[in-house]
């Protein structure tokens, strides 16, 4: 394997490269190193590229390998986990286990494992995405009524309800798993067979490999095969998007649960103590919900940073680009599932809620737009006319509730230079938070009818994307069983 080099690695690079590489691809890659190891020397049989007989002492190897080789066994001085296993095999079939490397090379190797060790991890982020899909409908749908104040500048600004709100983050999560969907949709493609970089010049049967693998189609251009990494920074930007709308979502839930605000009440088991100060009741998970999203983020710089300046064959540089993937996945999937326990364990306090939005000066819109259906004037004249009043409600120290008919018709006579005939009676009503929100009437608003049906929407939404995720899990499902069978003709 090494006969040019003659020597060994020196410690440096085993104890900082060699054995580091081992213990990740193993740890991450085992199955998958085996597998795609048993397709290649199943598609060789089938070629007439290599004896059966011969295939089927390799596959008897490769099963001995799959069985007896132990993380503790590894030697970082073959290189790599697939000489390991290699060696492993050969211990088995003989000297025959060499034929199995006929027509490849461990770049295309490589590569296809990465992808095929990455794919089960998309799967596990979208199924828990799916789950908190269900808990954020639930809870919109059970607080379709539930009013709170919208905010912009983190003003209030007008009234909407909490199942409003929830459909919201739905939308922008529904668009996340799309995102995650279609980085999966790029990586799975198949490299196997590619060899080195410029295919093989043996009868290698790529489309063959691709089905017994689970992959979706072959990625066509050999030296695309090797030099392609962009599906992990896809797969790390998809994440760090999510992550973003995680953190977003979880900031506006942090600042209703503070005092002042005293919107959301989240139980015990999402709060943590404080050492000295009683009365604390932190909600911890949504700082880590936010925090988890930095790493995200930098995960995602990382591995495009990693690939900038490498140029577009095989290089070590582009193996670096998911070397921090693993430890993204992890912060990515701790957050979500903080936000997930969070929204679970949490309420608003309804009466608390609708107190403020009826005296924040939030539902006042509704009174400018009422006196511009009802009396014809211009939007800017009713705009004007509601900004004097609530001024003189300022200046006297007064709240909303002490507008009124007369103060209105003042301000009126000011702007206008004549009255409006409008009632204390219509004031009220127009002011109401709940009447306010049902007045609502264009697609996607705040109102009963409205929110009811996205939620319609997205549950069906919800329910495709479900259909699709498992779709690709049994694909894959389904190619290992026909590997498995196509194996076990040869051995028997």
């Amino acid at each position: 394997m090494r006969e040019r080099i003659k020597v060994g690695l020196c410690d440096e690079f085993v104890n900082q490269i060699s054995l580091p590489g081992l213990a990740a691809d193993y740890s991450h890659g085992f199955e998958e190193m085996i597998l795609l190891n048993k397709a290649f020397a199943v598609m060789l049989a089938k070629q007439g590229i290599v004896a059966k007989e011969d295939i089927k002492q390799i596959l008897e190897g490769l099963e001995y390998a799959h069985q007896n080789l132990k993380p503790e066994q590894l030697d970082p001085q073959l290189e790599d986990l697939y000489f390991n296993v290699e060696r492993t095999m050969m211990k088995k079939a003989g000297a025959v286990g060499g034929r199995l490397h006929t027509g490849r090379s461990r770049n295309d190797i490589l590569a296809t494992q990465t992808r095929m060790m990455i794919r089960p991890t998309v799967y596990s982020v979208m199924e828990r995405l799916l789950a908190f899909q269900d808990i954020l409908l639930q809870k919109a749908e059970e607080n379709l009524e539930t009013v709170i104040t919208g905010y912009t500048h983190f003003q209030p600004g007008q009234p909407i309800t909490y199942g409003h709100y929830l459909t919201t983050m739905a939308s922008a999560f529904v668009r996340d798993f799309d995102r995650i969907k279609a980085a999966y949709i790029n990586t799975n493609q198949s490299p196997y067979g590619a060899a080195a970089f410029a295919g093989s010049g043996f009868a290698i049967d790529r489309q063959y490999l691709s089905e017994l693998l689970g992959f979706d189609r072959i990625l066509e251009n050999s030296l695309d095969c090797i030099g392609s990494r962009d599906y992990i920074v896809e797969l790390d930007a998809a994440y760090a998007m999510m992550m973003l709308n995680v953190s977003r979502f979880a900031e506006d839930l942090y600042i209703w649960a503070t005092h002042e605000f005293g919107t959301l009440d989240f139980s015990g088991e999402i709060a943590i103590c404080s050492s000295i100060m009683p009365q604390k009741k932190n909600p911890m998970s949504l700082e880590y919900a936010r925090g988890k999203s930095g790493h995200a983020i930098g995960i995602l710089v990382s591995a495009m940073t990693a690939l900038k300046g490498s140029s577009y064959t095989n290089n070590g540089d582009e193996h670096e680009a998911h070397t921090l993937y693993w430890e993204g996945l992890k912060q990515t999937m701790t957050g979500l599932e903080m936000l997930l326990q969070t929204v679970k364990y949490s309420s608003v306090r309804k009466e608390r809620a609708y107190e403020n939005t009826a005296t924040n000066y939030c539902t006042v819109t509704n009174l400018a737009d009422f006196m511009v259906k009802e009396y014809g004037i211009s939007f800017t004249q009713a705009h004007d006319i509601v900004g004097n009043a609530l001024a003189i409600l300022d200046e006297n120290k007064l709240g909303i509730r002490d507008m009124d008919s007369k103060m209105i018709r003042k301000c009126c006579k000011d702007l206008l230079g004549h009255e409006l005939e409008i009632t204390d009676e219509q004031i009220e009503g127009v002011l109401e938070p709940f009447n306010n929100i049902q007045g609502k009437i264009t697609i996607g608003g705040p109102s009963t009818a409205s929110v009811t049906q996205m939620i319609q929407n997205l549950t069906a939404k919800v329910a495709e994307q479900k259909e699709w995720l498992q779709g690709a899990e049994d694909h894959v499902t389904k190619a290992y069983a026909k590997l498995a069978e196509e194996e076990k003709k040869i051995v028997g």
